[in-house]
């Protein structure tokens, strides 16, 4: 009788909300094993690695997620044009794009390797983290094993943009989810050698999830995505223009979203000590549970607004808008909960290990907030291609972090919640510009 109820409601309504309603089912459960997993790797990595290492490890890792800028918004763009092409059944302009897509990137990640191999033989990456010179040779071939398989991730990762394109985002998030598993159990077998060891430990963390992805693209492009299947032939240039033309306007707006997020890490680093950016990033974690659940419901929107644009499906859009608003008032009540048990979940969480300030916990929640706010209109606005304002308000954004969060730091003596604070008030900018802008494009729409 249950099953029968869950089976009518999943089937109930268009075909894109059902599609919609599907996905975020089994994103509950993929992204509930997500989150369990990502609890575990806390308490395991601080366990192998201890705090400092453990810095160390998120800095540099943030310092090479850089490396997401350079492929000039062409994920983002792919995503768009991709899910128009599938929603009006144009097969054979899909495959083109999604071969286009792949000579690209891999072009793209090829000629960074071969830069970063150059100029890594003079980089003293102990000075650029701020800390210890015993930890210089470490680094220096970590860096190496980070770059390089995050650049094999990068191009391999263009499956999981097929799978969002299609409204079957729970699909990518199943793989990567098995990639984690697999990353942590080896990890876990690190930590019984009694041996620590950066190197080691990047390879568990940056090998598993290329494998996967590897067995997952051969596996998809062979069944089910037969007729996406990248080649040679279906290489077509001009489509470039279309992918990077809107792909473009992404690009602006990661590299603004990498300023103010990506930075915070090294600023932590550079105004205090890698130890200090352990408690900022257990913090993330701790308050990205909400996020992530949030993920799981925003996942197979963006596609599903670009399809509904495509079809002039108005009405759709609203009432999926009007929705997820009303959502904001559960998301308030669980942000103040977790808010009063976060000092006593972390400590349980991280045994003891890490200490969270209360205006850390204070700072993340509202930026939690705000963050989630944001996030609903802009996945309707670049699902429908539409970011003059995101750019705007990103630019601006991402202009003001740096300064702030040094004056914050230095001038009102912040601690590393000031780095936190900076970027909430970062993100107030579109946090008012783009529901604004979403119901004039409504309104437009309309009439």
């Amino acid at each position: 009788m249950i099953l029968n109820n869950v089976r009518i409601f999943l089937n109930k309504g268009s075909y894109r909300s059902s599609q919609v309603k599907k996905n975020i089912l089994a994103s509950i459960f993929i992204k509930g094993l997500s989150i369990i997993i990502s609890l575990l790797y806390v308490p395991i990595t601080l366990n192998y690695l201890n705090p400092t290492r453990y810095g160390l490890w998120m800095t540099l890792t943030s310092i090479v997620a850089w490396m997401g800028i350079f492929d000039i918004g062409l994920g983002n763009g792919l995503r768009n044009k991709l899910a128009e092409a599938l929603a009006l059944g144009e097969k054979e302009k899909a495959k083109k794009y999604v071969s286009t897509a792949y000579a690209i990137l891999s072009i793209i990640v090829i000629s960074i390797l071969i830069l970063f191999l150059i100029a890594n033989h003079w980089i003293n990456w102990s000075a650029a983290l701020n800390t210890a010179e015993s930890y210089r040779s470490e680094l220096k071939i970590l860096s190496i094993v980070i770059v390089v398989l995050f650049g094999f991730k990068f191009v391999l990762n263009i499956i999981s943009t097929v799978f969002t394109a299609d409204q079957k985002p729970a699909i990518g998030s199943i793989f990567e989810v098995f990639g984690s598993i697999l990353g942590l159990i080896i990890i876990y077998i690190l930590t019984l050698t009694n041996r620590t060891s950066l190197i080691a430990f990047g390879l568990a963390a940056m090998l598993t999830p290329v494998i996967v992805y590897l067995v997952v693209s051969i596996y998809f492009y062979k069944n089910k995505y037969y007729y996406l299947k990248p080649s040679w032939k279906s290489i077509e240039l001009s489509y470039a223009k279309d992918l990077t033309g809107l792909g473009i306007k992404f690009f602006v707006i990661q590299i603004a979203a990498l300023i103010i997020f990506q930075t915070s890490n090294i600023l932590i680093s550079q105004f205090f000590s890698p130890a200090e950016v352990t408690p900022y990033n257990i913090s993330f974690k701790y308050f990205g549970v909400l996020t992530m659940l949030w993920g799981i419901i925003l996942a197979p929107i963006w596609s599903a607004f670009t399809q509904a644009k495509t079809l002039n499906d108005i009405i759709w859009v609203k009432k999926t808008i009007s929705r997820l608003n009303k959502l904001m008032i559960p998301t308030i009540l669980l942000l103040v909960l977790m808010s009063f048990g976060a000092r006593y979940v972390i400590s349980i969480w991280t045994k003891g290990m890490v200490i969270i300030s209360i205006p850390m916990i204070i700072f993340f929640a509202i930026y939690s907030f705000i963050s989630i706010w944001n996030n609903i209109y802009a996945f309707f606005l670049n699902g429908i291609g539409k970011t003059r304002i995101q750019i705007f308000t990103s630019i601006i954004a991402s202009l003001i972090h740096i300064p702030l969060a040094y004056i914050l730091v230095k001038h009102f003596h912040y601690g590393s919640e000031g780095i936190v604070f900076s970027m909430t008030i970062s993100l107030l900018f579109f946090a008012i510009a783009g529901p604004v802008q979403t119901y004039k494009i409504l309104k437009d729409w309309k009439n």
